[in-house]
């Protein structure tokens, strides 16, 4: 199970939360609920946001669906060093991660 920061749109359907590193897309993904939550409880994400468990088939999914939107996976940041450049430095593609999860 990974875990995403969600939150519901108008639409009703679950965006994941994805920040962006030189115009690209970078989905922060936690192997934990409660490193998700202290990654919130830490970050002023606003209103909404919520973790919510992937299976590794929702993840994948997931992931393909969001090819436009997503082209860097960040695993498991901690809390307040999303940005920090160093942190950033540590993240795998889109697709790599996809890779890792069909192997296992």
């Amino acid at each position: 199970m990974h875990y995403l920061i969600v939150r519901r749109e108008p639409t009703g359907f679950e965006v994941p939360h994805t920040f962006f590193r030189c115009g690209e897309g970078v989905l922060p993904v936690f192997c934990a609920r409660e490193a998700a939550r202290r990654f919130i409880d830490s970050a002023a994400l606003g209103e909404g946001w919520y973790v919510r468990g992937f299976s590794v088939g929702e993840m994948i999914s997931l992931l393909f669906a969001l090819r436009e939107r997503v082209a860097w996976v960040l695993f498991s940041p901690l809390p307040g060093h999303l940005l920090i450049e160093d942190a950033l430095s540590h993240q795998t593609s889109r697709d790599n991660f996809i890779a890792s999860l069909i192997v296992r």
